[in-house]
Parts: C-alpha cells; sequence; structure tokens
C-alpha cells in the first residue's frame, strides 16, 4: 500500500468495505484505527452507525458511552447516544443525555424540547402518573416556545398533553387552564397562518377535548 499507515486510508478502506457489505471487515478496520487512536471519531462514528444498522443498538451505545466518558463535550455524540436510548425505551438514560446537552448549550430550543418530551414520557409510564415530573416537563415545553415561539409546533402539543395531564382541584389549576388555552390558541394561528385550513377544526376539536 501507498500509505500503509494512514488512519485516513484505513477509515476509507472501512467504508469501502461497508459499500461492499462486509460489514465484519469494516469493523476489523475501525478497531485497527481505534487502537491505534482511541479518540478517532470518524472511525467511531463509522462504527456505531454500522452496528446501529445491523441491529445492535445495544453494542452501539456501549462504545459511544465510553467514548463520552473520555469526550464529554462532543455534542452530536450525545445526540447519537440520546437516539440510541430512545431506541431501546431507556428513557431515564435518555434523560441523562439531553441533560448534558443542555448543559454545552442552553440556549438550543429542541434541546429544552426534546428533555421535555422525554420527562412527559417518563411521568406518563410511571405507575400512577408522576405529576412533579409532567409540571418540569410543562415548564421546559414552555421554554422552548420562549427560544423559538414560531413554528414549534411539537412543544404547543407536548404543553396541550401537559396541561391535560394536571391534576384538577390543585391551587395552580387555573393557571394550568390559562397556559392551556393559550397553547391551543397559538395552535390554530400557527395552522390558520400556513393556510393548513383542512386541519383546523381537527385541531380545535382535538385540543378542546384534551383541555375539557
Amino acid at each position: 500500500a501507498r500509505f500503509p499507515d494512514s488512519m485516513r486510508v484505513k477509515r476509507l478502506e472501512g467504508m469501502m468495505w461497508e459499500a461492499k457489505g462486509e460489514y465484519d471487515m469494516a469493523m476489523a478496520d475501525y478497531d485497527e484505527i481505534l487502537e491505534e487512536e482511541p479518540n478517532n471519531l470518524a472511525a467511531l462514528k463509522r462504527q456505531v452507525a454500522l452496528l446501529r444498522a445491523r441491529g445492535k443498538p445495544a453494542e452501539a451505545a456501549k462504545r459511544l458511552a465510553a467514548h463520552l466518558e473520555v469526550v464529554g463535550s462532543d455534542a452530536d455524540g450525545w445526540l447519537q447516544l440520546c437516539d440510541l436510548y430512545l431506541s431501546q425505551a431507556q428513557y431515564q438514560r435518555a434523560k441523562f443525555c439531553m441533560e448534558e446537552l443542555l448543559l454545552l448549550n442552553p440556549m438550543a430550543y429542541i434541546h429544552h424540547l426534546r428533555y421535555a418530551e422525554i420527562l412527559l414520557t417518563l411521568g406518563g409510564i410511571d405507575k400512577g402518573g408522576n405529576a412533579d415530573l409532567v409540571r418540569t416537563a410543562r415548564k421546559y415545553f414552555a421554554h422552548s416556545l420562549d427560544l423559538k415561539p414560531r413554528g414549534n409546533l411539537r412543544a404547543l402539543y407536548g404543553l396541550l398533553l401537559c396541561c391535560a395531564a394536571a391534576p384538577k382541584g390543585q391551587k395552580t389549576a387555573a393557571e394550568v387552564e390559562e397556559l392551556g388555552a393559550c397553547a391551543q390558541k397559538k395552535l390554530l394561528e400557527e395552522y390558520g397562518e400556513a393556510k393548513a385550513t383542512s386541519m383546523l377544526d381537527t385541531v380545535k376539536a382535538m385540543s378542546t377535548a384534551l383541555l375539557s
């Protein structure tokens, strides 16, 4: 070979094996690279992608988690690890990944949104529900909307679901009711501005049913 010690050439060779469907050969090439350069991100992420494609999310998550213990500032790595945990319904671990991402970039509306979605999921699957988690999710959905007020439909729907799940008869019931009505109004405005008139009646009926 012309460049026998080049890690870049070795990685390209691994990608060539992938293209040919020789996945074991590709993994062997990436392993060789990582033995020489344990923090070679390109090789590690090719391995993770390969493991995901081969239906081995647990092994992919294990390798990625080991990398993040060393390089904790790798935001893309935390995002990938979060997705891997979500694909395995490991919501507590996915929650931790999002907390790391919030520390790395507290102004990213999508991080607040995804964290809120995970909290809401945890609050719903917990036996008997978990009002504290739902309440915290509501705050993060609201903050996501503060950071991105327009075109943030997922946050509006999440806010509606949190308000619908809030226990009735508490001191904050009026505040939650007002917040839910505001979310419904903004949701209808979004569909109206997008000229999605065919959806307006459906969205209005659905959101009204949730809040009733």
